[in-house]
Formats: structure tokens, C-alpha cells, sequence
């Protein structure tokens, strides 16, 4: 940048800071040369970009911010060791396909704990799934015919476990902020 440049985005700043601090005060004035001046250098600050276990994160965040209200039931939430015979109250989004139904959960009372689930109509049965905003699996859990028992995790699970995050991250994540 030339002198010539750097001293009228000095002046800008200049001009900036006052209005700042007569209309908004001395800390937001702070704040707003902050956004202003790295900006009029060209030193910008880059938009995060969410990689990894970010992604699915992010997946969660926007499945507890902005989908329905639901509930476990209580033996699925004692299964997973969410509560004691109690319902869950989770933040839910769903899709279905033909008589495949997949879910995330995010509990309401600890956003930590998120449940993936899979319901496969046909067969009558469900696998779901329990992990955090990391995506590290924590839990399986698999109901046959109405009765259900944690699993022992298999490598088919850890499997099929990616494969669910997977969806939701593409299903949820924007793809400019999946990069």
C-alpha cells in the first residue's frame, strides 16, 4: 500500500473513531475500528472453515437451533444412560426414504449428548447411535421387534456409525462452510 493510501485510511480510522465514540461509547468504538481497519489494510480476517469433527458440530448446532421438539422414550434413554426411565427431550431432525427413517437427536438438557438413529421399517429394527459434537461413538444401541440392548461395538458399527455422520454433515453443514 502506498503512503499516500496508509494516510488516508489513517484519516478514515481517524474520522471512524470519533463518530464511534460521540454515537456509540468508548468500547464499541474499540470494537468497530477493529472490524474497520484490518479491512481497509486488506488483512481481513478469513471466515472459519469447518473441517472434521467441526463439521459435524456444526450439524448438531443447526439441529438444535432450528428443528422440532421430541422425546426419546424412556427405555431408549436409559439404554443410552441419558436419564433413568425418564423421557428425553431432544431437538430432532429426521428423513425419511421409502421405509428408512434417519434421525439426529440433540438433547436438550446436555447438548453433548447426541443420538443418531436409523429405523429400518422392513426389518423392525433400529440402530441408534450415541456420540458428541466431536463425533467420537460412545454408545450402540440396537432394538429388534420392540425390545432393545446395548451392542457391543464392531467395526460394522464404527462403519455404519461414519456413514450417518456423513449424511447429516451433508445434509445439514452449508457447503461453503464444509470445506
Amino acid at each position: 500500500m502506498k503512503r499516500a493510501q496508509k494516510a488516508d485510511v489513517f484519516r478514515l480510522g481517524a474520522v471512524a473513531a470519533k463518530v464511534a465514540r460521540l454515537r456509540f461509547g468508548g468500547p464499541l468504538a474499540v470494537l468497530l475500528l477493529a472490524a474497520i481497519l484490518p479491512a481497509a489494510f486488506g488483512q481481513a480476517q478469513p471466515t472459519p472453515v469447518f473441517h472434521g469433527p467441526r463439521k459435524f458440530e456444526l450439524a448438531a448446532d443447526t439441529t438444535f437451533r432450528g428443528t422440532v421438539h421430541a422425546t426419546l422414550p424412556p427405555h431408549i434413554s436409559t439404554l443410552l444412560g441419558l436419564s433413568k426411565e425418564e423421557e428425553c427431550a431432544v431437538k430432532q431432525s429426521v428423513a425419511r426414504t421409502g421405509k428408512l427413517v434417519q434421525g439426529l437427536d440433540v438433547s436438550v438438557t446436555n447438548k453433548d449428548d447426541i443420538v443418531l438413529f436409523v429405523v429400518d421399517e422392513t426389518a423392525n429394527e433400529q440402530h441408534l447411535y450415541l456420540t458428541s459434537p466431536s463425533g467420537t461413538l460412545r454408545k450402540v444401541v440396537l432394538v429388534k421387534a420392540g425390545v432393545g440392548a446395548v451392542v457391543r461395538i464392531t467395526d460394522e458399527d464404527r462403519s455404519a456409525f461414519q456413514k450417518e455422520k456423513q449424511f447429516w454433515v451433508d445434509r445439514l453443514v452449508p457447503s461453503g462452510a464444509a470445506k
